[in-house]
């Protein structure tokens, strides 16, 4: 028995979830909310012959236990009279229309990972990541280092609020007489630090919600090439009302809280508004603050609320960081313009052996041995700086759309498929990566192909010439606690559905 396992996908495939009844059924007279069509597939996902053959699994009432349809030109013609109930439960649904991937395909889910600023001769010059971080950036400094730019400091910084960033840890690289790094050292000056947060309130029809004002990152909201809609919402809190009741929805924790309306409910909105947005804002800013400033304590932060009519409008934070220092030698073993052997304590031994048309590199460890390849565009001296800071500092092909990549997924076995989308930004070119990965635990269903699976006894219909009807498919989905099996008549252009369940 052959299984496939359904997942949503907004590339059109040959399985449709939730078509519409109209283009299922020859006539829908009687059948709305009565019939809902759930999983629509090509009969040559099945079987080749069967290719172009619309098969329809439809939920019924669980009464009814079978039901014959008459194929007539791609629809289905109900052929004997059912006495049939509405469907309650689906009287209220907002089933979407989407198509249906198996695990044959390859299901793909696309996720904002970093977004980085390169000059226009393809420096990079600011990075920072909406996904993971959206209130830090790293940005960099460049000067001429052996006829090649080369970056002299990285600063570390983190969103104030009004525009404003503060630069928190300043690195400073030098170069040895070959152009080499030689040592990183670090520095981050004592200071009392003060963070706002703007809170802004946006009406709905049934309410209002609640949403922060955070770091002005540069993603595109849809991505038209790829049909990917980034929809992320970093913290928002969606407030609902009706005469006697009001609820709130926090998109950070899924927290669902609901009360009465009464005279307090206003300030219990606002009380819980200012909860959250201090969660928030701490897990947002965990590793800064525990890491960095050595605050383990929500109470080490100070805060400030301002209100507007009882509601935050902005909020303050006020903390201490302390001074501290770093430094870093890196180890060469082995060095030259054509081979170079390097040792990190934190990450083992890399070995880069440049052969002209691509540099060869090679990391060894604890777990194992790795090995890709970069371009042989790059200089030695460049591709030891962008390992020891596991970006791409240098980007000389900005028409590359996509790639797999193991420079920025070092740790893995494998390297990570990434999408790049490169836009023309004033003095430069912002470069989105975009990471690909392969959906798990979004199954909305099984297909089972083959043979039935009987849930009770076998129920195998015939056709009109008393012949066991071919078997096409079996679903059982998240939609439904039953299964469905589908045959088929190629001779009578017949095709039965049988219920069953435990």
């Amino acid at each position: 028995m052959k299984e496939l396992i359904l997942s949503p996908s907004k590339k059109k495939s040959k399985i449709e979830g939730f078509p519409s009844l109209k283009s299922c059924m020859t006539d829908i007279k009687g059948f709305n909310k009565v019939l809902l069509p759930i999983v629509r597939l090509d009969g040559g996902v099945v079987n080749e012959k069967w290719e172009g053959i619309p098969f329809t699994f439809i939920v019924q009432n669980v009464d009814v236990s079978r039901m014959d349809f008459q194929l007539v030109a791609g629809k289905y013609q109900l052929l004997a009279p059912l006495k049939l109930r509405k469907l309650e439960a689906y009287d209220e649904s907002d089933v979407k229309r989407e198509y249906l991937q198996t695990t044959v395909d390859k299901i793909e889910e696309i996720s904002y990972r970093q977004v980085d600023q390169y000059s226009n001769d393809g420096v990079l010059l600011q990075s920072g990541s909406f996904s993971y971080n959206p209130n830090k950036r790293l940005v960099y400094d460049y000067a001429e280092i052996n006829g090649t730019s080369m970056p002299v400091t990285k600063t570390i910084q983190y969103y104030l609020g009004n525009g404003e960033w503060l630069d928190s840890e300043l690195y400073t690289y030098h170069y040895d007489a070959a152009g080499f790094l030689e040592k990183i050292t670090m520095h981050q000056p004592a200071r009392e630090i003060k963070m706002t947060e703007k809170i802004r309130y946006k009406k709905t029809r049934k309410g209002f919600t609640a949403y922060k004002e955070l770091a002005p990152h540069l993603l595109p909201a849809t991505d038209e090439k790829l049909g990917v809609t980034y929809t992320k919402v970093p913290f928002s809190a969606v407030f609902k009302e009706d005469e006697t009741d009001w609820n709130v929805n926090f998109s950070t924790n899924g927290w669902y809280i609901g009360g009465k309306k009464d005279e307090n409910y206003s300030t219990d909105q606002g009380r819980l508004i200012h909860l959250h947005a201090f969660n928030h804002f701490y897990d947002l800013n965990s590793g800064f603050l525990e890491y960095t400033c050595n605050i383990e304590n929500q109470k080490d932060i100070a805060v400030k609320v301002n209100e507007i009519d009882g509601f935050p409008d902005t909020i303050e934070y006020t903390f201490s960081c302390p001074e501290a220092s770093d430094e870093e030698v890196l180890q060469y073993p082995e060095k030259s313009d054509t081979k170079v052997v390097m040792q990190l304590q934190w990450a083992g031994k890399y070995t880069f052996e440049h052969l002209g048309h691509e540099i060869q590199v090679t990391k060894e460890n604890q777990y194992g041995t790795v090995r890709f390849t970069l371009s042989g565009q790059y200089t030695l001296q460049q591709v030891v700086m962008m390992i020891r800071l596991q970006s791409y500092l240098w980007w000389y092909d900005f028409e590359q759309d996509k790639i797999f990549d193991m420079l920025m997924s070092m740790n893995c076995a494998i390297p990570m498929e990434f999408n790049f989308i490169y836009t023309k930004v004033e003095n430069g070119i912002e470069r989105v990566l975009q990471e690909v990965e392969i959906k798990e635990n979004r199954t909305e269903g099984k297909l089972r192909l083959g043979k039935p699976y009987w849930q009770q006894s076998n129920e195998t219909p015939r056709d009109p010439d008393g012949q066991k009807m071919a078997f096409v498919a079996q679903l059982d989905h998240s939609n439904m606690f039953g299964t469905l099996y589908l045959f088929y008549s190629e001779k009578h252009q017949l095709v039965s559905q049988v219920f069953q369940c435990t």
